[in-house]
């Protein structure tokens, strides 16, 4: 049996099944270059709980109460807190308050992703309103502004650079409804839905499934291919990185590498990642790109790896540390990396190294 993986397959299936064996902990974020680090603890397959450690006391504290999962944490811009997403809702809890706020909103939304705050009472995000995704901009007083819905398309994974938006767009095409069509566009930062007629294709990926776009320039960035349809039983999926990039006035697409995660960390099992491929998506740090690939390892196990944009290679990174669990992806803290993955004899200690 196999199935069609849709961006929103990433965003739902997490919540699914229920298992309690493995444990993991990653960052999330650092604070005053790098002496304190946020980070989750995975204790299972339903159950996050946010942490904080300071590097030079070797403090340890819970931010907060457990009841809370703490999924798609965002620093604020002032970094005077954070928001998350805790079954299905959004909360804002600033450091200087014990108990986070839920935020109410004046329009019936659900399923948020790639949020991203303007400011310290702004953001927008993509989120599902009826059948479809579409793009707006949110407040922490709960209004609702949109900025670009459609029927039958889904609007996904938005980028603000400067006055312009970059998104996925995905729809049906008339031959096959089950098959989809997915071209980045680009549009004008428009409230109300007015940049709807404005619209510019920059790559068309046509039936190619593209997720998680991250663009670092209003003429570069990158995104995410998967295959249409998984094989639960299959070991790995194999994930393929793209840059996009404007020359001469026209945007080109190009495969830059390819890595493969196991499959029991996405679907049901014991192992599988509360927040699916959130802590596994590649950073892109000073013109290197960090990722982990389970390719190239006989125990099947996640190793840290970085491709040189200057140079169009890649390299294994060599921690000092090595276990027999996942690494996930690394994240610069201070002058130092960070990295996360498959605690070990249930200490809870992150990795770090130059």
């Amino acid at each position: 049996m196999s199935y069609e993986i849709t961006p929103l397959f990433f965003l739902l299936f997490i919540f699914l099944y229920q298992y309690n064996i493995s444990e993991y902990i990653y960052p999330v974020a650092c604070l005053d270059n790098g002496i304190t680090v946020l980070y989750i603890h995975q204790s299972n397959a339903t159950s996050l709980e946010l942490l904080e450690w300071n590097s030079k006391t070797d403090h340890t504290e819970q931010v907060l109460w457990s009841l809370f999962n703490p999924a798609g944490f965002q620093l604020l811009p002032d970094n005077s807190g954070f928001s998350f997403i805790d079954n299905g809702r959004l909360r804002i809890k600033l450091f200087e308050r014990r108990s986070p706020r839920t935020i109410d909103f004046d329009e019936p939304l659900c399923n948020f992703n790639s949020l991203h705050w303007l400011d310290r009472h702004t953001c927008y995000c993509s989120a599902q309103q009826g059948d479809n995704f579409g793009l707006f901009q949110l407040y922490d007083n709960g209004m609702v502004e949109c900025l670009l819905k459609k029927d039958d398309v889904d609007y996904m994974y938005p980028q603000k650079i400067d006055d312009q938006l970059f998104y996925i767009e995905r729809y049906s095409t008339k031959k096959d409804p089950r098959s989809f069509h997915y071209q980045i566009v680009c549009s004008l930062y428009s409230r109300n839905n007015s940049c709807a007629n404005k619209q510019d294709v920059v790559v068309d990926f046509a039936d190619t499934p593209i997720i998680f776009l991250t663009m670092i320039s209003n003429k570069e960035g990158f995104v995410l291919e998967h295959i249409q349809n998984i094989d639960p039983h299959n070991q790995t999926i194999q994930f393929l990185y793209h840059q996009i990039k404007q020359k001469n006035a026209k945007w080109h697409s190009k495969m830059l590498f390819s890595f493969d995660i196991p499959t029991n960390l996405l679907f049901s099992s014991d192992e599988r990642l509360y927040e699916s491929l959130l802590p596994l998506l590649p950073r892109i740090v000073n013109n290197k790109i960090y990722f982990v690939d389970s390719a190239k390892t006989d125990d099947n196990n996640l190793r840290p790896y970085f491709y040189d944009l200057s140079k169009n290679l890649t390299q294994n990174i060599i921690v000092p540390i090595k276990h027999k669990g996942h690494y996930f992806v690394p994240m610069l803290c201070g002058k130092k990396f960070c990295c996360g993955g498959t605690m070990v004899n249930r200490e809870k200690h992150l990795l770090f190294f130059n």
